[in-house]
């Protein structure tokens, strides 16, 4: 003998299965929304430390050269050299000075001193300033994936 669901026990199961495909088409969208935010807020979060690690970087570099300007300090090329070896995300290629990296030597002493400084009552600093675009998924992100870095360096005397 076989046993058969009564009629309205197979209505009921096809119904719920109509109403669990509705009920993920309406929270599927919502899901990935989510989903798609949390990434992209990691892709800025991540170029932003890496950017920030690369002007530190440059700004060492920079801090230790015998020059104090952009003519007599490669700047643009240690940074995109550094860029390259990093996990940055977005081309570093496309870099120009001064609209991505720009390199600033300032002084705090009246006159100014002679640069690099000779001893230690001389005061130099080097401000690095980088500029870089990541890519964005969501084009009404804040910003549009454009982020900055500043990072300063106190210029020491050579031994």
């Amino acid at each position: 003998m076989r046993l058969e669901w009564p009629r309205a026990r197979q209505h009921a199961a096809r119904r719920t299965r109509g109403q669990s495909l509705a009920e993920f088409a309406i929270a599927f969208p919502a899901v990935m929304l989510l989903i798609g935010a949390i990434v992209q807020f990691g892709i800025i979060f991540w170029g932003q430390n890496t950017l920030t690690q690369i002007a530190r970087d440059t700004g060492r570099w920079a801090a230790t050269q015998s020059g104090c300007t952009t003519a007599t300090v490669d700047v643009l090329g240690t940074a995109k050299s550094i860029a390259a070896a990093s996990s940055l995300i977005g081309p570093s290629s496309g870099w120009t000075s001064p609209a991505n990296v720009v390199a600033t030597w300032t002084t705090t002493d009246s006159p100014a001193p002679v640069c690099p400084p000779v001893n230690n009552t001389q005061t130099w600093y080097v401000n690095i300033t980088i500029h870089h675009q990541v890519p964005v998924f969501f084009p009404w992100i804040p910003g549009d994936g454009n982020l900055t870095t500043v990072a300063q360096f106190r210029m020491e005397p050579r031994p």
